[in-house]
């Protein structure tokens, strides 16, 4: 993803990222291997963004994770972009994104949702199971077969959690999931920033 010979090593950092409304918070399992909440190596980005790695026998984990504009007015955006490279098969890519406590709130989608009180408001989303689907046959973040092993149902949203449930990874290939949040006063709409370009956002969190 990048050469971390030329970047600055700093303390490991946890995923979360901290709202007006809590922190979300990520969990992901590859294969048989739950992640764990710290990463084994964290350097920093000219950006401002942070490059997290974690490594065992058959997977390595790089998120990369930070700010970028979202080209909204009051509008702060946040986006994890989660690589796993398979050093052996992975069986299953699983990545949960929650908002602990968050308000019911009735604007949600098959892969995103927004939380509401009367001090800010605070979306979460990333890609629908069709646009994987579509990267996929594009060649773009997941491997090619994906387009044909990726169910309707791999994207799961309960209240203020999004899990998605991804296919395979075979040895040698990699896999990306981007997930944004944006938030912003209250009576605003940061639900349009969580739809991205990854790659374009990726290279904005990476030069």
């Amino acid at each position: 993803m990048l050469d971390t010979e030329v970047l600055s090593r700093t303390a490991p950092r946890a995923l979360d990222v901290v709202t007006p409304l809590g922190d979300v918070r990520f969990a992901v399992r590859a294969g048989g291997w739950d992640v764990p909440p710290r990463p084994e190596l964290t350097w920093g980005l000219a950006s401002g963004a942070w490059l997290c790695r974690w490594r065992h026998s058959s997977v390595r984990l790089d998120v990369v994770s930070g700010a970028t504009a979202a080209g909204l007015p009051g509008v702060t955006r946040e986006t994890t972009v989660l690589r796993v490279l398979a050093r052996e098969d992975v069986g299953e890519f699983v990545v949960q994104a929650e908002l602990a406590g968050a308000p019911h709130e009735d604007r949600t989608w098959e892969s995103a949702f927004t939380a509401e009180t009367a001090d800010a408001v605070v979306s979460v989303g990333g890609p629908r199971a069709e646009e994987l689907r579509r990267c996929s046959r594009e060649g773009r973040h997941v491997p090619p077969y994906w387009s044909r092993l990726l169910g309707g149902d791999a994207v799961e949203r309960t209240g203020g959690r999004l899990t998605w449930r991804l296919p395979r990874v075979d040895r040698g290939d990699y896999a990306e999931l981007w997930v944004s949040v944006a938030w912003c006063a209250a009576g605003g709409d940061p639900g349009r920033a969580v739809d991205i370009d990854a790659a374009r956002v990726l290279r904005e969190l990476t030069q």
